[in-house]
């Protein structure tokens, strides 16, 4: 089975291609990864998300309490309607989530980076769940969630904003005189430490990059083949231009009628039988030849 051209032009060039593929693997390595204190990091920003665990609860409805007793009802009065803790952890995860609440948080841990946010989520799964992809559990728990490029920093924001929200909820609270009674309670259950968040592989750029140079360095090894070709060509085509004119060496005769003569100058040579020699004269016949004449045979 013959072999492709451009895998006999690639192997013709191996040492270029293999200069080539130390190129790109070494580039590729440099935009991919820094050195940074001893170990390889990664280039592509991470982003780091850690989350702080609060209990959305009420005096009325103890946790650790499974029966909630009945109370007097007082005729002319309405009875006593509880809150929907569920329904109000929805509207805390948009409050901590809102302009009013980040600005505090800046306010104690610095403004924000560009890739730095805080928001919360209602939890609908369990405590090992991941609330990107969503349970079906109804429950008064929610999740501040901190993020940035460096997992103290995420985990930095997170605590920092549960704790300026549960402030928050308290200023409000003694701003409206409620009772203790008739107050939300917020427990906080549990500061998780920050994980990576997914995202793109950072090998991504390394393979493109890498590619990429390998790509440039076989097509310069085509252009050069190419201009190898065309230079072979070119000498064919002049070696044989040269033979053509030394084997074609012309005859000039004079215009008087004289003897021709080569293009030397010298007189050129009849080859007959008792023609003109070299020399000028002219040649007897052999004795092996006959002598013929128009009316006399070659024999006696």
């Amino acid at each position: 089975m013959d072999v492709p051209l451009y895998l006999r032009v690639l192997w013709s060039y191996k040492w270029l291609l293999l200069v080539g593929i130390i190129v790109a693997a070494f580039v590729g390595g440099i935009v991919g990864y820094s050195y940074v204190d001893g170990q390889l990091q990664p280039r592509a920003v991470q982003t780091y998300r850690a989350s702080t665990t609060v209990l959305v609860g009420s005096p009325q409805q103890p946790l650790y309490q499974s029966v909630i007793p009945g109370a007097p009802v007082q005729e002319g009065v309405t009875p006593t309607v509880t809150r929907d803790l569920v329904s109000t952890t929805v509207v805390y995860a948009y409050i901590v989530s809102g302009s009013e609440i980040r600005t505090r948080v800046e306010g104690v841990v610095g403004s924000f980076a560009d890739d730095e946010q805080v928001t919360a989520v209602r939890r609908t799964t369990q405590p090992a769940g991941d609330e990107s992809f969503p349970g079906r559990l109804t429950l008064p728990i929610l999740d501040i969630v901190g993020s940035a490029h460096s997992p103290a920093r995420a985990e930095e924001i997170s605590r920092a904003a549960n704790t300026v929200f549960q402030e928050y909820v308290r200023a409000e609270q003694d701003a409206t005189a409620l009772p203790e009674a008739e107050r939300v309670q917020l427990q906080t259950l549990r500061e998780s430490e920050a994980t990576e968040v997914e995202g793109s592989n950072p090998l991504i750029p390394v393979i493109l990059t890498a590619f990429g140079v390998l790509l440039l360095v076989i097509a310069l090894i085509f252009v050069l083949y190419n201009i190898r070709v065309s230079r072979e060509k070119r000498r064919a085509a002049a070696g044989r231009s040269k033979g053509r004119n030394t084997a074609e060496t012309p005859v000039d005769e004079s215009a008087d009628g004289s003897e021709p003569t080569t293009g030397t100058g010298e007189p050129a040579s009849v080859d007959t039988a008792g023609g003109a020699s070299e020399d000028g004269s002219i040649a007897e016949p052999s004795r092996d030849e006959p002598k013929r004449s128009d009316d006399t045979p070659a024999y006696v």
